[in-house]
């Protein structure tokens, strides 16, 4: 038998071909799917002020629900006005100890004499 020499240089060829077009599909597929890198960035950013915001807007209900309404006021202003003719009724009512009070101030100056 006698000895072959195997000749590799075309494989070392299509090798160095298969190489550089899987070099070439990389770069490619980097420059397509970094667009969608970025973006998937940004929507975490903006669901991160979601969020943020969700929780602000929480906070602005429940003291919305705090803050008295209309019929709260009316209320309120009935009370008053009802306080009003209380006191009303309360002033008619001290005259008469003012008088007395007047009298008997009068009468400890006359004593004082």
């Amino acid at each position: 038998m006698e000895g072959q020499i195997l000749n590799i240089n075309p494989l070392i060829v299509w090798v160095i071909a298969l190489s550089q077009l899987l070099t070439f599909g990389l770069t490619v597929w980097n420059l397509i799917a970094s667009g969608s890198r970025a973006n998937a960035r940004t929507l975490e950013t903006h669901g991160e002020t979601l969020r943020g915001l969700d929780s602000r807007l929480s906070a602005v209900e429940l003291s919305m629900r705090e803050i008295p309404t209309r019929k709260d006021f009316h209320d309120l202003d009935k009370q008053m006005t009802e306080l009003r003719g209380s006191i009303g009724v309360l002033m008619e009512r001290l005259r008469p100890v003012e008088a007395i009070s007047e009298r008997l101030q009068e009468v400890m100056i006359e004593q004082r004499k």
